[in-house]
């Protein structure tokens, strides 16, 4: 008897903490979230609302960041329920080595979908560890550099079928002044870095979008299957005349009413006189967790990564990933005992429920015949 009253204490009393828990998250998260402009007397129509969130992150090699994020959600007018919502959000962030980042990953549905803009706009200032080039770089090849950098890539798609979506744009790239930090035997002093690491690319892309997932910034159902092919000269201002080749795919499944299960699959090539920065890469808080961002670089990079959500609580969910890739200068060279390895987990506090949009905080260790690790916090999904 005592017994059963004990546990049944101890259940009451876990449930009035969680329950306390969960109050203080919601009175917490509402500060996060600003609505813009008078709501709206139609029900169907959308309310503009803008998230604020916190962006921290930590590698050992490039030390702790921090900063926030914004995410402006919106629809356009006329658009309605049969348009998914439109995001635009703004990421700046500062870290201990001085790094200064800015960017913003935006997609924006018109009216029926019948229109897609989706881009990217960064800018960054700070100093990096480079590595070089190719799978098998280890930490005595590290080096510190620093550099300037700006891109701008806007892609307007429309849309032929129903959730495909064709179109192209533009992509600026430039690395500007680039310099030593460190030296090493790799790069010794009086290297000159902006010869090999400093280039100006303008291109033109082609893209190509089947997207028919529930929600852009967290998906719970659906696929997303996308393919660009950018070709970049001198003739358009650029310093090389190289090709990139991208394919993401991506799907979604719901395991039950609280379990969703997600798989990526990724791939990049680079062509002709790909400028190093233009390599591919693996590493960072999307693609290869657990090891620092461009860790590894070649012409190519593959990675396949799945991800268990599971929403424990109303506002409190949990994450459990795994993931595998490597890079090489060709098909050819790719081999399974070369793979690096990336395993994590991860807390999640939904924001906004109608949206589906959570703070995401996760730590990740970077596993193979490299080792590494990761935290990073931020406003939405890894993908």
């Amino acid at each position: 008897m005592h017994l059963r009253l004990s546990a049944t204490a101890l259940c009451f009393f876990l449930s009035f903490q969680i329950t306390v828990a969960q109050g203080l998250i919601e009175k917490v998260t509402d500060l996060m979230e600003f609505n813009i402009g008078r709501p709206p007397v139609d029900t169907n129509d959308f309310q503009t609302r803008i998230v604020l969130a916190p962006i921290a992150y930590f590698e050992p090699n490039t030390s702790l960041g921090f900063g926030f994020g914004a995410n402006l959600l919106f629809k356009p007018k006329g658009a309605g329920k049969d348009t998914r919502t439109s995001n635009i959000p703004i990421g700046v962030s500062y870290t201990l080595k001085n790094q200064v980042f800015f960017t913003s990953g935006y997609t924006v549905f018109f009216p029926e979908e019948k229109w897609l803009l989706r881009g990217n706009l960064d800018y960054t200032d700070f100093p990096q560890n480079y590595f070089g080039v190719g799978n098998g770089t280890t930490e005595a090849d590290r080096s510190a550099i620093t550099y300037q950098r700006l891109l701008i890539e806007p892609l307007l798609l429309r849309q032929v079928l129903p959730k495909l979506f064709v179109g192209g744009g533009f992509r600026y790239n430039t690395y500007y002044n680039t310099a030593l930090v460190e030296a090493t035997e790799a790069l010794p002093a009086g290297a000159s870095l902006q010869d090999s690491l400093g280039s100006k690319n303008v291109g033109l892309e082609f893209a190509a979008s089947y997207d028919n997932r529930d929600n852009v910034l967290n998906a719970q159902k659906g696929i997303l299957v996308e393919f660009t092919q950018g070709f970049y000269g001198t003739a358009l201002g650029g310093t090389s005349a190289f090709e990139l080749s991208k394919l993401d795919l991506r799907a979604y499944r719901r395991t039950g009413p609280r379990g969703v299960l997600g798989f990526q699959l990724f791939g990049r090539y680079g062509g002709g006189e790909t400028p190093v920065q233009e390599l591919s890469f693996l590493g960072g808080p999307e693609l290869l967790r657990g090891f620092p961002e461009f860790r590894f670089r070649d012409r190519l990079a593959v990675f396949a990564q799945a991800e268990y959500r599971w929403q424990t609580w109303k506002s409190i969910g949990f994450v459990f990933y795994g993931g595998a890739g490597q890079v090489a200068p060709e098909v050819a060279e790719l081999a399974v005992p070369e793979l690096r390895y990336s395993l994590g987990t991860g807390l999640r506090v939904t924001i906004i429920p109608k949206e589906n949009i959570n703070l995401r905080v996760d730590y990740a260790f970077g596993l193979g015949k490299s080792n590494g690790s990761g935290f990073y916090l931020g406003l939405g999904e890894a993908f």
